[in-house]
């Protein structure tokens, strides 16, 4: 039986709006998108209450058709 080596998708960034657990708004916060998933970029703050956004919801991702 051979192994097929798969390569993971290359992530880009893009803007996109973000639930914030701690103030409960959306916010517009850098995103990593790799094929289906997409996950906030570690390291950024809320702009609105300055919480880590880590673990925000990603809603809607802006990019063009």
């Amino acid at each position: 039986m051979s192994q097929v080596m798969i390569q993971p998708k290359p992530l880009r960034e893009a803007p996109a709006s973000v639930y914030c657990p701690i103030c409960t708004h959306t916010v517009q916060v850098q995103v990593l998108v790799g094929g289906k998933q997409a996950r906030v970029k570690p390291g950024q703050k809320c702009p609105r209450c300055a919480s880590c956004i880590d673990a925000g919801c990603v809603l809607s991702i802006s990019q063009a058709a």
